[in-house]
């Protein structure tokens, strides 16, 4: 993956009523390490961490768990929002572990804001109190979430996290922070466009009135950057914060707890000090047997001056190899048995809190030992493994699944080898025998034909999209659809359409043809996404702020586009994808909010009709799930993909790049179910389509797996 963006960084830090010129503690701005994983090289992290109550907090603590998110986030490989989960599950084991024996009134709050830049995508994560501010030219958009303000980190063992995400260009402005929204008032945000980075710090730190620490942002074009992001400089803590993080790197080993993990312990601590006298009885005799040898065979040696004396060389090797030897038995031991009875007594607690949760009548109720046993088995697999853990670990899960709705399903290879090396499979188009696959970073569309009963393959003989020079006048595919029969070519097959409204129509055994929408009075600004439903040809530009609605005339998409909006316009900012449910057009956002809007003719003056249209505000999604109410955006999602399934059962999809799953509503917006895989993905989900009658596809590096769902 190539850079494209870059950022600008200053930090924020207000203490005493004044800007400090003091880097803030937990508070860094880095690019990807030497040795990051899969995935990660590519990415830019931001982090601002805080821990309540703060005078029990030394600084040198926030610095080093700062550090210790980077490591967990850069070290871990697959989806943002996954290594974002680990980064925060980090801080929060930490945090845990540091309550553990505190008097309650004692007890550490953890908050985080942290922020990914990848490409031109910014992903942000919020646990506990904190809030992200985008500034953009006349615009201010403040992101941010009161129930994760409600559940800091340390509290729980598994964190709970609130995700953001946005496209950003160069220019944008980004602050995080982890103080309570509102800071600052938009007047003072909206005049720090023209700022540079330092000058915009100085003038946050001018209208704060309380203390605070976060980091500004400024993105822009990739090799233009003036403030390189690095990790800050370490310094010597003192010995108040030596003794805290070493309490804390104590805790965060996971020794066992209870009498069967002190049992562990003991025999451990008794069996090495019995290692380690036999070998000190050992060598004491090999010497002396040594000594007794060397003395018959060298009676000089026995002189007074000499047997009461060992050469310098003796002396040197049995200083460095009895320590070793010690050193390497004890390990052995540990590695032998130790690991063992830590692997028993961590495997005994969680079938403890399995027992104790099969007990509870009311099954919300056991949620918390199911929690527990799945955090258990994970710490007794960094030990080992067998059967029994096994299936522990799966009566745990099924029954958390149970809980939320989590269906898994086994998704199966559309075509083995895939759709080509080092595909990027970025949009997907399904009818009931044909499957047609992007690949944007070669520029190629591929068709695959066949059901799922049969299997599919790829034909080798359709002619459409087979790269950059295929079709000069064709930039980049933003989207495909189906196009129903007749279509442009006389039987049914696919449109693509690039950002600047150049459409490519391919269908089998037929010759590709290209064509032109007729661009809009204003011009086009970016093509977002498209739809097709009926005849018509449904085009969503974000940067003029438009949905733009094409008639098929003898098939072809072509003369002066009408509007769907014509006078309670959307604001489309931040729209990145749309779908047609019969006479409703549903609108998704990258914060996770959805909007619906409905257009309907009403009569006008003589034999004309004026069209109004409705939108539902505050569209909410609905749970009936104990605990859940309704809101704006899917709990815990970052929804970036959108289907509609037609009737009998019409319903909606969202893709979610946090789960690497697939969530289901309703098209009253009532939770239906979320679809994983059974065996995890290797990479993360890049599209989804629906093809009829019921099959859900899904794209993963360069496969596409389909399944049909089941409830």
């Amino acid at each position: 993956m190539v850079h494209t963006l870059e950022a600008d960084v200053a930090l924020i830090h207000v203490a005493g009523g004044g800007a400090r010129i003091t880097p803030p503690p937990g508070t860094l701005a880095q690019t990807a390490p030497r040795r990051a994983a899969r995935g990660r090289r590519s990415e830019m992290l931001f982090v601002n961490l805080c821990l309540v109550p703060q005078q029990a907090t030394p600084p040198g603590l926030l610095d080093h768990l700062a550090r210790l998110v980077t490591q967990a986030y850069y070290g871990t490989p697959g989806s943002v929002t996954y290594a974002l989960r680990e980064a925060a599950a980090a801080f929060n084991d930490h945090v845990v572990d540091t309550n553990k024996g505190e008097d309650e009134d004692m007890h550490l709050q953890g908050h985080m804001m942290t922020g990914v830049l990848r490409e031109g995508n910014l992903y942000l994560a919020q646990c506990g109190i904190g809030q992200a501010i985008v500034v953009r030219p006349g615009q201010v958009t403040r992101l941010t979430s009161e129930e994760s303000a409600k559940r800091p980190l340390g509290l729980s063992l598994t964190p709970h996290i609130r995700y953001h995400h946005l496209e950003v260009k160069p220019g944008d402005l980004l602050i995080l922070t982890t103080s309570p929204p509102p800071v600052w008032s938009d007047a003072t945000l909206s005049g720090l466009s023209s700022l540079d980075p330092v000058q915009a710090v100085d003038r946050l730190g001018a209208a704060s009135s309380h203390d605070l620490t976060g980091l500004l942002v400024r993105i822009v074009p990739y090799g233009e950057a003036t403030t390189p992001l690095e990790a800050p400089a370490a310094r010597r803590p003192s010995p108040t914060e030596t003794r805290r993080t070493a309490q804390i790197a104590s805790r965060a080993r996971r020794r066992p707890s209870g009498d069967v993990a002190q049992r562990a312990l003991t025999s451990t601590s008794e069996l090495l000090n019995t290692v380690k006298h036999t070998i000190r009885t050992w060598f004491a005799s090999a010497t002396h047997a040594v000594s007794r040898m060397i003395t018959r065979m060298a009676p000089g040696l026995a002189e007074p001056s000499l047997a009461r004396t060992s050469s310098p060389g003796l002396l040197a090797t049995t200083a460095v190899a009895v320590p070793l030897l010690v050193v390497t038995i004890a390990a052995v031991v540990y590695f032998g048995r130790g690991k063992r009875e830590q692997f028993q007594a961590y495997l005994d607690q969680a079938s403890a809190a399995v027992q104790v949760a099969q007990m509870k009548s009311i099954p919300e109720e056991a949620r918390s030992d199911w929690d527990t046993a799945l955090h258990l088995l994970d710490l007794a697999g960094t030990y080992g493994h067998n059967q029994e853990a096994d299936d522990l670990r799966q009566l745990a899960q099924d029954a958390l699944d149970a809980l939320d709705l989590i269906i898994r399903l086994d998704f199966r290879s559309v075509v083995s080898g895939g759709f080509g090396p080092e595909a990027h499979i970025t949009a997907l188009a399904a009818s009931a025998t044909d499957l047609y696959v992007l690949d944007a970073a070669h520029q190629i569309v591929r068709r695959a034909w066949g059901t799922p009963e049969r299997g599919y393959e790829i034909d080798k003989t359709f002619e459409c999209l087979t790269g950059p020079d295929s079709f000069p006048d064709m930039g980049i595919p933003v989207d495909i659809v189906i196009q129903a029969q007749p279509g442009a070519l006389g039987v049914e097959g696919m449109v693509a359409v690039d950002q600047d409204g150049t459409l490519l129509y391919c269908a089998p055994d037929r010759q590709p043809a290209q064509a032109q929408l007729t661009p809009p009075d204003i011009g086009w600004g970016r093509i977002q996404a498209i739809d097709v439903f009926g005849e018509n040809l449904y085009v969503m530009d974000t940067e003029t702020n438009a949905v733009y609605i094409y008639d098929a005339t003898g098939g072809l998409f072509s003369g002066n586009p009408s509007l769907f909006f014509v006078e309670d316009v959307r604001k489309l900012s931040g729209a990145i994808d749309l779908a047609m449910a019969q006479d409703e057009l549903f609108i998704l956002y990258a914060d996770g909010r959805l909007d619906r809007c409905r257009r309907k003719y009403e009569p006008a003056s003589g034999d004309s009709r004026r069209i109004r249209v409705e939108c539902d505000d505050d569209l909410r999604f609905q749970d009936d799930r104990p605990g859940y109410e309704a809101t704006t955006h899917i709990p815990s999602a970052v929804p970036v993909e959108m289907a509609y399934s037609a009737p009998p059962e019409p319903s909606l999809f969202f893709l979610d790049t946090f789960s690497n799953s697939v969530f289901h509503y309703s098209m009253r917006l009532v939770y239906q179910g979320q679809y994983m895989a059974m065996q995890p993905f290797e990479g993360e989900i890049s599209a989804l389509t629906l093809g009829p009658p019921n099959d859900l596809f899904l794209a993963v590096g360069e496969q596409v797996y389909h399944v049909q769902p089941r409830r």
